[in-house]
């Protein structure tokens, strides 16, 4: 009695179609080998699954089976050739592995042997089902394509949506009210210029947010995510763009800032693509007072097994400075910003200043905004004979989309904030007091952040990078506001005539 294997698979569109389900396939699997006296070993099935591809369990399985039994097992028994493969490149490479384990293929329903004329036939048999895939595969996306143009997205859903089926069971795609609050608040924030990318990663990692697999966002991700056009109602499907209909949470103003954002960022000016440590504050900020080149850091183990922080010029050829700890150098940095900052008088005084200048400023842009919505009025004329050349095939596609996304930086670029808004909702005296509060103990306020948050801070207050001994005569260029204490000090000094409140002027 020879000895034999079954397999059998349905998808959910044959077994739809054609009604021969899994149970059927294995009885008349099961019909063959007993009226043949063929003894089976182990039956395999697919539930559920394509056979565009050989990447199915049961199949992989069944392969794996095969080569381990191979001189026990005589035959492989199928319903149909179409239920092993729907592939010929596929079928011919399953057969060439069945050979080599000197495995006979049977079809229940088809003449297949090792005749030649059997050869023949299941290659017929098999290039027939590969036709009807392809047919199937065509119509299918001449439907999703149809759909699209009607504004229906039939992929899987991008985040912050859910794919979901509607009364009639059609394929809808619904808002995830978990995920798109996150996105949303992504977008804004970074849409500001105010944060790195990797900011934006912890902040929604911070509000819950997952991948479909239930893992946090990374850098990458992140990124597509805010480059996905599909936030502004516009499906892309093979190149080609089409206009949604799902409702929106991310307006072209800020999608198209954020834009600018990634594409103008130079190399390096991110955060989230560089390596760092939260432990080193003044890392790649600090320069080494000899070579000029900034301090890396790094943590140094004892004996006993015990790290300790250090910063550390990495320039080799630099032999006049070694490591400082890290608490010394960060106590003197701190000493240093207690230095420079102003006493509370002077801070009072320049407040003043800032409440009369920002009153004169506002009114000059009022007057300036009238001018800037005339050229958001020319902007949209000009959007707006882009898309009529587009209708009367004057533009090619490319050509049309290149245009349309220049007008849609320049529009993003020129729009703003209406003057009356800010004239109504910001209190200029409150705010600026908040800041002119602070500034007197910057040191302390320094020291109270989080890692970014001094990142930041320290760029505010030197926009260039301080050498390591703060000395006098490497006086470093400082903010407006801290450079016109230190130029006033200047001026009260014995070798200097006594000036007022206004800054020096330099020549």
């Amino acid at each position: 009695m020879q000895k034999g294997i079954i397999y059998y698979r349905v998808s959910t569109e044959d077994q739809a179609q054609t009604g021969v389900s899994l149970e059927q396939q294995k009885n008349a699997c099961l019909d063959y080998a007993q009226k043949n006296d063929i003894e089976i070993l182990k039956l395999f099935h697919d539930d559920g699954v394509s056979a565009k591809t050989t990447k199915r369990a049961g199949l992989q399985e069944l392969l794996a089976y095969c080569k381990k039994n191979h001189k026990e097992v005589d035959c492989l028994i199928v319903y149909k050739i179409d239920r092993l493969s729907r592939n010929v490149k596929d079928y011919a490479t399953l057969l060439m592995a069945l050979g080599e384990f000197n495995i006979k293929f049977i079809s229940t329903t088809e003449t297949v042997n090792e005749t030649s004329s059997g050869k023949l036939i299941g290659t017929i048999m098999a290039s027939f089902a590969q036709f009807d895939n392809d047919v199937r595969s065509e119509r299918v996306s001449v439907c999703m394509l149809e759909k699209a143009k009607q504004g229906i997205w039939c992929f899987k859903a991008p985040f912050g949506y859910l794919n979901a089926r509607d009364g009639q069971n059609r394929a809808i795609i619904t808002v995830d009210k978990e995920r798109m609050p996150v996105i949303k608040m992504a977008f804004e924030k970074f849409a500001t210029g105010l944060y790195k990318m990797e900011e934006i990663r912890k902040m929604m990692i911070k509000a819950g947010f997952k991948t479909w697999r239930d893992k946090e966002l990374n850098i990458q991700s992140l990124s597509r995510l805010l480059s996905e056009k599909f936030y502004i109602g516009i499906m892309t499907i093979k190149g080609q763009e089409y206009q949604g209909t799902h409702e929106l949470f991310i307006d072209e103003n800020t999608y198209y800032k954020c834009q600018k954002l990634i594409r103008t960022s130079k190399r390096g000016d991110n955060i989230a693509f560089k390596r760092t440590n939260e432990m080193f504050p003044l890392r790649n900020f600090i320069l080494c007072p000899h070579c000029h080149r900034p301090f890396t850091a790094y943590l140094s183990k004892n004996r006993q097994g015990k790290y300790y922080p250090y910063y550390k010029c990495y320039n080799k050829d630099c032999h006049n400075f070694k490591s400082v700890a890290k608490d010394r150098l960060e106590n003197q940095f701190s000493n240093y910003i207690k230095e420079i900052s102003p006493d509370p008088d002077f801070a009072k005084a320049y407040q003043k200043i800032v409440v009369e200048e920002w009153e004169k400023g506002l009114q000059n842009y009022k007057g300036s905004i009238v001018n800037l919505k005339n050229e958001l009025d020319k902007l949209e004329i000009e959007k707006s004979k882009l898309i009529e050349m587009k209708k009367k095939d004057l533009l090619d596609d490319e050509d049309f989309k290149e245009e349309m996304y220049k007008v849609k930086i320049k529009i993003a670029e020129k729009q703003s904030i209406p003057a009356e808004s800010i004239a109504d909702n910001f209190d200029v005296k409150k705010e600026s007091k908040k800041v002119f509060d602070i500034i007197p103990d910057l040191n302390k306020f320094y020291n109270g952040l989080g890692y970014y948050d001094k990142l930041k801070l320290q760029g505010l207050i030197f926009p260039e990078k301080v050498y390591f001994d703060f000395s006098e005569s490497r006086t470093p260029k400082l903010s407006l506001i801290l450079q016109t204490k230190r130029e006033l000090a200047t001026a009260s000094s014995p070798k200097v005539a006594s000036r007022g409140i206004e800054p020096l002027l330099h020549g």
